[in-house]
């Protein structure tokens, strides 16, 4: 006659394999590593009140970006951020060459009035940027560029207010502490877009994982 195990042991059992299924649970949604981003000084979009908060990290010069904001972005906003579910901060940055002016000129706008920085002006400014950036090689990113590009974006613009700003560099060193964050919670390997759902990245970068992602926090 076979033994029966101890009952204890059957209990021990059963809990063991229930530790092992919510340990895959969450390996599928949350157990990617989770790091803290402030966001009080950066541009931002959506409802205050929101639960979850995206953060991407973009370069003014970077083609990827570009390529992020025009097919994956409006379906998160239209998804996530319209809706009131999530809000969207952009933390600039600059590692590509010539690529400085381009950020420091996307602060200016964002911060046109110190006193009330406009997101929606930050972010219609980056949009006709990405809309209409020349090639990574190309050394686009002068001032006269820049300002141009500004008078297209919205009158809301000043472009002597914008020129001096850019000129006198006004947020280069904010610009620089952004990649220097980049590259610390990126563990030095610093890459753009690189979106964070409520401090964990979005890998792949794919709408389908920003979904899973948000889903799970909703």
């Amino acid at each position: 006659m076979k033994r029966s195990p101890p009952r204890l042991l059957i209990w021990i059992t059963v809990a063991l394999m229930a530790a092992s299924a919510v340990t895959i649970v969450v390996a599928k949604g949350y157990a990617a590593p989770r790091v803290s981003i402030s966001y009080a000084e950066h541009p931002t979009i959506g409802n205050p009140k929101a639960r979850v908060h995206l953060v991407v990290f973009e370069e003014p010069k970077c083609t990827n970006c570009a390529r992020f904001t025009e097919e994956l972005f409006p379906e998160i906003k239209k998804r996530f951020i319209d809706t009131n579910k999530a809000t969207y901060t952009v933390i600039p940055v600059s590692f590509l060459s010539g690529s400085m002016p381009a950020a420091t000129a996307l602060l200016c706008a964002y911060n046109a009035d110190p006193l009330y920085p406009n997101g929606d002006l930050f972010f219609a400014y980056l949009d006709y940027l990405y809309k209409h950036q020349p090639s990574e090689s190309e050394d686009w990113a002068t001032v006269d560029r820049l300002i141009a590009m500004a008078k297209e974006t919205s009158p809301a613009l000043n472009p002597n207010q914008l020129r001096k700003c850019i000129d006198t560099q006004l947020y280069r060193i904010r610009i620089q502490k952004n990649t220097e964050l980049g590259e610390k919670i990126m563990q030095g390997a610093l890459a753009t877009p690189t979106l964070f759902v409520d401090g964990v990245m979005v890998e792949p970068l794919t709408l389908q994982r920003v979904n899973e992602l948000i889903g799970g926090r909703l």
